[in-house]
Parts: C-alpha cells; structure tokens; sequence
C-alpha cells in the first residue's frame, strides 16, 4: 500500500462535516468487447492514474475519482463495507484451507 493521508472536512461549506477524504494512485483499465459478460469482453489497456477517493457516513457514499480523466463513480458506502468484508472471510478461508493441506 502507497503512503497516504486521510483528509477531513473542517468546514460545512466543503462538504459533510464527516466527510473523509485521501489521494493514492489506481489503475485505469479500458476494455474493449461486445455483450453484457466479461466473458465478450477483453482489456486492451491499462495505466496508473492519480485518485482521489471521498466518504461520508452521512450521505452513504463513497466516490472514486480519476484525476487524469475527470471522472468519477460514486457507490454505496455500506455495500462497499459489504464487499470487503465478504473479501476478507472468502480470503481468510481459502489460507485456513491452505494451512489444514500444509498440516497433513
């Protein structure tokens, strides 16, 4: 993980007072494919990029935005804590499954 620092909102007028707020550097992908499935789909290219990332509890929104592009995708803060959570036990299963293999 890159060194970052998390930003807070002091002033109402910038936003919900528990709005926090960091800059790291992501990786833009664009694909290129027909259809609705990643299956049609392919990536023909993909590059780091600067990002900023802003949440607030209050609004239940987290947003990602690509500084070099100016776009940006907001989403549901409890279904990103949903998500990486199911993250976190699908992994901590698969290495207590590797670890039981390891034993035998």
């Amino acid at each position: 993980m890159s060194n970052f620092l998390f930003g807070y909102v002091s002033d109402p007028k910038d936003g919900p007072i528990d709005g926090v707020s960091m800059e790291t550097v992501g990786v833009y992908t664009k694909f290129r494919g027909k259809g609705l499935f990643q299956a049609d789909k392919h990536i023909i290219r993909q590059e780091k990029t600067n990002v900023g990332i802003k949440a607030a509890v209050s609004t239940g929104v987290l947003s990602i935005h690509d500084r070099k592009r100016d776009q940006a995708i907001a989403v549901p803060i409890a279904e990103l804590a949903a998500i990486l959570e199911e993250a976190m036990k699908t992994n901590e299963k698969l290495r207590n499954e590797k670890a039981k293999r390891e034993e035998k």
